[in-house]
């Protein structure tokens, strides 16, 4: 009888304890109800494709093959193309950037292909066919949420598609909600969600998007996650909780 006692004790206290803990759990990232629309809508209003446009404050690099004097953070010298080594130019608040013989160029505004064949139609004034490769070295997207290497990733070439970048964040872990992947991106100053199936094999190809500089990728965790969280949560609860029965039960005898 004791001992049916003392385990109806304990039974109680995990449930109390789980009870409390799921009551203290976070809400859902992203639950805004500004993002329930319509997915379609979505994807052809914000996430077609296109190219990423310059804009103020954007680092480039430019090379200039065989020309190393007119170079700047050249990809086929010695010197590394990226922002450690400090050879960079920044597109100022006009969007323009001082180049060796050109002067003042504006660039915002452009592609990274407009702004190829805009610069070697300038340098063929100076130089015979000019091979010219623009890099643009502060556009990343970030990867959080269920995957196995979240961070910052580098847009490092012209289009950068959605399985791509997860690929590069090394696959999702076992307790992400494949169902329920998210794009977030801003918009002129609003911010749209799109919702992706990441297990819609027919569909996938049409939510595969090209990303854009800043987009968040977040794949939230599932049920099975929250589960063992609230359990390992309770666990000490319910330690707790059983000691103060067990010392209850032997001064109330």
């Amino acid at each position: 009888m004791q001992i049916k006692k003392m385990r109806n004790l304990h039974i109680t206290a995990i449930i109390l304890a789980f009870v409390l803990s799921s009551c203290s759990s976070p809400e859902g990232l992203f639950n805004s109800q500004d993002f329930a629309q319509d997915t379609d809508v979505i994807l052809q209003q914000y996430f077609y494709a296109h190219d990423a446009i310059l804009s103020p404050g954007d680092k480039i690099t430019i090379s200039i093959w065989g020309h190393e004097d007119l170079s700047i953070g050249s990809v086929n010298s010695s010197f590394s193309s990226n922002e450690a080594t400090g050879r960079w130019l920044t597109l100022d608040n006009d969007g323009e950037v001082n180049l060796p013989k050109l002067g003042r160029v504006k660039l915002s505004g452009l592609n990274l292909k407009e702004v190829n064949y805009m610069l070697e139609q300038r340098y063929a004034v100076y130089l015979k066919n000019p091979l010219i490769t623009v890099k643009v070295l502060n556009h990343f997207v970030t990867v959080f949420g269920e995957v196995m290497a979240p961070g910052k990733y580098a847009i490092d070439n012209e289009r950068l598609h959605l399985l791509e970048v997860l690929a590069e964040a090394q696959g999702l872990t076992k307790y992400a909600a494949a169902k329920q992947a998210k794009v977030v991106r801003q918009n002129r100053g609003r911010t749209v969600e799109l919702n992706v199936d990441l297990t819609n094999i027919t569909a996938i190809s049409k939510y595969n998007i090209v990303l854009q500089p800043d987009d968040v990728i977040y794949i939230p965790a599932g049920t099975d996650k929250t589960f063992d969280e609230k359990l390992q949560r309770a666990t000490p609860l319910a330690s707790i909780a059983t000691g103060l029965a067990v010392i209850a039960s032997i001064f109330l005898k």
